[in-house]
């Protein structure tokens, strides 16, 4: 009987710390999770602004472009004027060297 008890009791105390273990494990656990879903939560926030940023950004990258592409047209327009009045320029030229050439002559005869 005596052994039976020393046996028993060798037993509660390795059951006691088993439970010990078992109940420190589990607490490192909970206090893992819960900064885990810190983390999450810090990252959400993150994503979150993230996104906002994003959608700045996609906005003013649209505005941007349709700037540019406004400043495409007036450069071309300003080309295409610009080549019309070089070409008119070039024909008024031509002709007061015509009307010179022809004046000329008419003075050597």
């Amino acid at each position: 009987m005596i052994e039976a008890a020393a046996r028993l009791q060798m037993h509660n105390q390795d059951m006691v710390k088993c439970i010990s273990y078992l109940r420190a494990e589990r607490q490192k656990m909970a206090d893992k999770i819960t900064s885990q879903e810190q983390e999450r939560q810090e990252l959400e926030k993150e994503i979150s602004r993230l996104r906002r940023q994003l959608s700045e950004l996609d906005q003013n990258l649209e505005q941007n472009r349709q700037k540019l592409q406004k400043q495409d047209t007036k450069l071309a327009e300003a080309d295409i004027g610009y080549g019309k009045l070089v070409d008119t320029m070039q024909i008024l030229l031509m002709s007061v060297k015509s009307d010179m050439n022809a004046e000329s002559e008419t003075e050597k005869e």
